[in-house]
């Protein structure tokens, strides 16, 4: 049910060809989201942008994760 929410959401916002085509745009933008968040981690030397920096990493581990199991649940290879 949740899977549906957010296939709603995603065809509403964006238009695209296939579910498919959809799932690996926002794959590729969760990756590069996912780089960044660790770069700017790897680069923060103030305890209180270390905690910001950290937050940002775990939300961005979590979404890539997230969209790499919807994949998968729906046949892809990625």
């Amino acid at each position: 049910e949740k899977e549906a929410d957010v296939m709603t959401l995603m065809k509403k916002k964006w238009k695209w060809k296939s579910e498919e085509e959809q799932i690996l745009a926002f794959i590729k933008n969760a990756h590069s989201e996912l780089e960044q968040a660790t770069i700017l981690f790897n680069e923060m030397t103030d305890s209180a942008a270390i905690d910001y920096a950290s937050y940002n990493l775990l939300a961005a581990k979590s979404k890539y994760s997230y969209l790499i199991r919807l994949a998968k649940e729906k046949g892809m290879s990625v």
